[in-house]
């Protein structure tokens, strides 16, 4: 569990959603969907398969546009701008769900075939190159194939690729998925030190417990429509969330 929750936020929110609905193959995905993350808040979207999890995650990214509704950073409506652009004007990561790394380079490699977009600086690309090597343990393991990682190790890579940008608002989908108990706490601890740093985070993934053992705040989606959102301990209370999410027994 984490030690701290931030319940009350002094600056206005960097990501806003607003009244976002989405429509594929005539089937309603999204409808009307609101949440607002603030400036380091780490912020949970829960929810059964199907729910809209990943849509939700595609429209904020520029993959999909939605239907009605908008997205805002910083008070910025973006609804309209393409991936490349929330990437780099906006400061938007992404952990994609499904193992992203370059099965082909070397752990090393992988963190320069981002760096070497980032910046023509060779010291400039190798200081983080190192930096993050270090400061997720993989050092040891720079020349290594990024296909002979272990799932814990790639989650570890995937990550530190993702900060190279310097992201200010995180996507995080599935990060636990494929990850040992032993890394499943390395994970959370880099997910935290990320908020520390400044970060805001939104993060699903299918093991609930471990997301809202995290999370400041989150939302639950089920059907499309998001039934209750608060904090962890309001959210393992609801009896919406209980009923149609969480079940009787669960516990954080």
């Amino acid at each position: 569990m984490k030690k701290f929750r931030i319940l009350k936020f002094k600056s206005k929110p960097i990501l806003t959603v607003r009244n976002i609905s989405k429509t594929i193959n005539k089937r309603l995905i999204l409808r009307k969907i609101d949440f607002e993350i603030n400036k380091a808040e780490i912020f949970g979207l829960l929810g059964p398969n199907g729910a809209g999890k990943s849509v939700t995650f595609n429209i904020l990214l520029g993959i999909m546009r939605a239907n009605h509704g908008d997205v805002f950073v910083s008070g910025t409506r973006i609804s309209e701008l393409p991936i490349h652009e929330r990437a780099k004007k906006y400061n938007i990561g992404y952990i994609p769900q499904n193992d992203s790394v370059f099965k082909g380079l070397s752990c090393e490699d992988n963190l320069r075939a981002i760096a070497e977009i980032s910046t023509k600086d060779k010291k400039e690309q190798d200081d983080i190159i190192q930096q993050l090597l270090s400061e997720f343990s993989l050092t040891h393991l720079k020349n290594i194939l990024a296909d002979n990682l272990s799932g814990g190790e790639r989650k570890k890579l995937v990550i530190a690729r993702a900060l190279i940008n310097k992201p200010k608002i995180l996507l995080m989908d599935e990060p636990y998925g494929a990850v040992d108990p032993l890394n499943l706490e390395v994970i959370k601890k880099i997910i935290i030190d990320l908020q520390k740093k400044g970060v805001s985070i939104l993060i699903t993934d299918h093991n609930a417990s471990n997301v809202l053992s995290i999370v400041d705040r989150c939302s639950i989606i089920n059907a499309g429509s998001i039934i209750t959102s608060g904090t962890s301990k309001q959210i393992v209370n609801d009896d919406k969330a209980i009923k149609l999410y969480l079940g009787e027994n669960f516990k954080i």
